[in-house]
């Protein structure tokens, strides 16, 4: 077989029908490119272009960008239970439903929006560099927004289904919960003195979402699910890395930095 043969089945023939010609999913540049592009921006020539600048306020800009991001993770939250979360589709195994009846057209479509968001997500990371807040911008940050957006995408090219929808769903509730946080935050000293006590429960919610979908993913793996596995294993390695990373954060962010303040 030719590569290019190679390339179309895979590519074309071997996808979601119904959303592999949606915006930004048809292209394999696209994505990627966006991507390496923030990675430039956020690594190198962000920092470098801000290195004389004084850092940008942007306060205005982030509260808007909060609530954006509040209603439109509340939006997919209520859209994926709209399509038959917790009726008609449950946390076990699913078999990939690629009809274009309602429910899962609706799940499918929903699926792309998400993903969408997902790429208004990197906007957070530029607000960083502008800000000047580089400590912010760590490997876990970076990592944690790279391999969403490309675990998101690839769902979206080829598994815009059931079982694929619950990590984005369980996600964008927690992004609710986030930056609901993160708007509150913005009005000043205050509000900030009252949140500081509940800011380790988000990297702790963070955790508890991972352990929840790496046991939600693990049944794809089951014999007893008829599904491919291709997809749960790499769900599952890269929640696994992102507990690590988070659970590394909250004991140094917060376990042991008690430790010193004691």
């Amino acid at each position: 077989m030719k590569l290019v043969d190679i390339y179309d089945f895979y590519w074309n023939q071997n996808v979601d029908p119904r959303t592999k010609d949606l915006p930004f999913i048809a292209s394999p540049i696209i994505i990627p490119s966006i991507v390496l592009l923030y990675l430039c921006i956020v690594l190198k020539y962000g920092p470098e272009f801000m290195k004389t600048r004084k850092p940008y306020n942007l306060k205005t800009f982030i509260r808007y960008y909060n609530i954006f991001q509040i209603v439109a993770n509340t939006y997919i939250v209520q859209q994926c239970i709209s399509a038959g979360w917790f009726t008609e589709i449950s946390m076990y195994c699913e078999l990939p439903d690629f009809s274009y009846n309602p429910g899962p057209l609706k799940l499918s479509y929903i699926i792309w929006f998400a993903t969408m968001i997902k790429l208004v997500d990197l906007m957070e990371t530029i607000v960083f560099v502008l800000r000047k807040k580089q400590k912010q911008i760590s490997f876990l940050h970076v990592y944690h927004h790279v391999t969403t957006i490309l675990i998101a995408w690839l769902s979206t090219k080829y598994i815009a289904v059931a079982m694929a929808s619950f990590s984005l769903m369980v996600n964008c509730a927690v992004h609710v919960i986030m930056y609901t946080y993160y708007f509150f935050s913005t009005f000043g000293p205050k509000f900030q003195s009252v949140l500081a006590r509940y800011k380790p429960m988000l990297t702790i919610v963070q955790m508890v979402q991972f352990i929840i979908l790496i046991i939600q993913n693990m049944q794809s793996l089951l014999p007893s699910c008829p599904v491919t596995k291709i997809p749960g294993t790499i769900a599952i390695t890269n929640l696994i890395i992102n507990f690590v990373l988070f659970y590394n954060f909250y004991q140094k962010e917060y376990v042991k930095s008690a430790e010193k303040k004691r």
